[in-house]
């Protein structure tokens, strides 16, 4: 009941003028837009619109910091009406919510950026609740970064006519201490107005140093979550592009060894479908802390998709990179799980290992592909095991 509690509290957040934040929800079907207007309202002031047309013009007159859409919708789909909003409501989070069909189309949706995260059909009220939490927790980081970004200007406003009054000041001493020379009393007041000038000049100095502090603690949290995958604490698959990108760069550059693993949980639908997708989520953070704690700190975790991993092993060979996917598949093949109805779980693991140089690894496409067809001959023979790519 705490947890119901908790997950209620960070929902409703205190971010709009009236108190609340604002979500728009569109859908055609009125059945779901009531739906998810009930599992979201407390805390939440709810925006409704039947089409994207009908969105477009709320979103002129309403204050709304997220939009949660469905894909399939009769005229603009939920894509289009999302990557319209990606260049004029840029700070608003966006939620697709699609069936399994279109899983493609929202996956690419989030890779250009239209999208921030994506809910399929049957989709699940808690699931719902924690996304909104985090896109909303991601749109107050938004606004408090805009927020100290303005203060900073300002406070540099502040210096800078500081500065100017203080040489203004300063000149006026000068000239004041030349013409009345013999008038101390006139020439100690002066001081002290300088001294008192320079004491605000300092505050304001410290002042802006703490802004700074801010401003750079949030421009770090911001530049994390960019790259990083929500649930598990992985990078994300854009970023993996990157990372990926380069290590092949630097291992054609020095001839160097690299491998990949490509990680994916045996029967993972079974595990949503039987015990629901909390648990689910419990099953992933877990098997990425096990993956974690075999791998070594120069290697590169990845969220590759749903419940597939690609690990990027930078300078290593074939018999290490299978020594470390034998670590990761006895370590999850023998941990026990408790479902929510008290039953053990056991979660099993196939792993494909791929290596460069390999005469068929031209490019990074090449090469995520070798590992993952060796992941699918392990899926071929049987699951709960390890196949590496042939030379």
């Amino acid at each position: 009941m705490e947890q119901v509690d908790d997950l209620q509290k960070r929902l409703s957040g205190d971010r709009g003028r009236d108190g609340q934040h604002h979500i728009l929800i569109v859908d055609d079907e009125e059945e779901n837009l009531d739906l998810l207007a009930a599992s979201l309202r407390r805390g939440n002031k709810i925006f409704k619109a039947s089409t994207a047309e009908q969105a477009l013009e709320l979103m002129q007159t309403k204050e709304i910091h997220l939009v949660i859409t469905d894909q399939k919708m009769p005229g603009m789909k939920g894509t289009e009406l999302l990557a319209i909003l990606q260049e004029s409501h840029p700070y608003v989070g966006r939620i697709l919510v699609t069936g399994f069909g279109d899983l493609e189309v929202a996956i690419d949706a989030i890779n250009r950026g239209k999208v921030h995260r994506f809910a399929t059909k049957p989709w699940d009220p808690d699931d719902i609740k924690q996304m909104v939490i985090e896109e909303l927790e991601r749109y107050d980081l938004l606004v408090s970064h805009r927020r100290l970004t303005a203060d900073l200007i300002q406070k540099n406003d502040e210096l800078q006519h500081a500065n100017e009054q203080l040489a203004l000041q300063k000149a006026e001493i000068q000239n004041l201490a030349d013409e009345y020379l013999q008038q101390r009393e006139l020439a100690i007041e002066m001081s002290e107005k300088f001294a008192h000038a320079n004491l605000e000049l300092i505050n304001a100095q410290e002042e802006i140093n703490q802004k700074n502090l801010k401003l750079e603690a949030a421009n770090k949290k911001l530049a994390q979550l960019s790259i990083t995958d929500g649930l598990t604490g992985f990078y994300n698959h854009r970023h993996m592009n990157t990372v990926l990108d380069s290590e092949i760069g630097r291992a054609k550059r020095y001839r160097l060894f690299l491998s990949l693993l490509m990680v994916d949980l045996d029967n993972f639908k079974e595990i949503n479908d039987t015990y629901g997708h909390l648990f689910g989520d419990t099953v992933l953070r877990t098997a990425t802390e096990i993956i974690r704690r075999n791998i070594r700190e120069t290697d590169l975790p990845t969220r590759y998709g749903g419940d597939e991993f690609l690990v990027i092993l930078p300078h290593t060979g074939i018999d290490r990179a299978s020594f470390l996917a034998k670590r990761i598949h006895f370590d999850l093949r023998n941990y026990v799980f408790y479902a929510p109805n008290g039953n053990k779980v056991k979660q099993s693991v196939s792993i494909g290992i791929a290596f460069f140089p390999h005469a068929k690894a031209k490019d990074r496409e090449s090469l995520i592909a070798l590992a993952d067809q060796a992941m699918y001959d392990a899926k071929q023979q049987g699951r709960d095991r390890i196949v590496v790519i042939s030379p």
